[in-house]
């Protein structure tokens, strides 16, 4: 009896032991992470692919999106003046149309590119995507192409072309009062071309790299 007793014994402290090692090992959650975190706990969190590229401060994360958020609505700004001034709302205005574009292309390629860091695609109010990681050749490329658009564009609006040569007359924005006849600015028929071209540029890179707004 007394052998039984012990074996018993014996079997139950062994039994207790292995349930208490597995839920010791069920519940030690220090070091079986996938994926490492790396960077202060209170800053969002960061996809997998992203983790190897460096960590910036939340104060600079936020000044970034908040740069390229206003270089944005410049460009958006811009654009619909442009179209005003080409397709006849308020009359053209020459000088006016080559600085626009001259601004878009100041404050295009590299101007772009610096203001996006891997860092910044979980900050809120954010609406990048994550897809411009692992893509950034392609985002450059479009950065770059919208440069030369606008730079194409300006050119194209410094054109005085004649009328054997094909100028399109448009009344001039600022046309003073009392005349019979508007005053009338040539430009050269290739600027709507540049024109949708730029635009073009805009909207393919949206597409790729831009969630729809709310």
């Amino acid at each position: 009896m007394r052998h039984i007793k012990n074996t018993l014994l014996t079997f139950l402290v062994f039994f207790f032991m292995g349930i208490s090692s597995a839920q010791a090992f069920s519940f030690d959650f220090g070091d079986d992470d996938d994926y490492p975190y790396w960077g202060h706990p209170y800053s969002p969190w960061v996809a997998p692919p992203a983790y190897y590229y460096p960590r910036i401060p939340s104060y600079d994360r936020s000044t970034m999106v908040r740069n390229r958020q206003e270089n944005m609505d410049t460009h958006d700004e811009i654009m619909n003046e442009l179209r005003e001034l080409l397709y006849g709302r308020y009359g053209f205005d020459r000088a006016v149309a080559i600085k626009l574009a001259r601004k878009i292309e100041l404050t295009s390629g590299a101007a772009l590119t610096g203001n996006f860091h891997p860092d910044t695609v979980s900050t809120f109010s954010s609406r990048m995507t994550p897809a411009l990681w692992g893509n950034e050749q392609a985002f450059q490329a479009n950065a770059q192409a919208l440069q030369a658009a606008a730079n194409d564009l300006a050119k194209e609006l410094e054109k005085q072309p004649t009328a054997e040569e094909g100028a399109i007359y448009l009344p001039k924005r600022s046309i003073a009062f009392g005349r019979d006849e508007p005053e009338t600015i040539t430009v050269s028929a290739g600027v709507w071309e540049k024109f949708n071209t730029l635009s073009n540029v805009c909207v393919s890179c949206h597409r790729g790299f831009r969630r729809p707004g709310w």
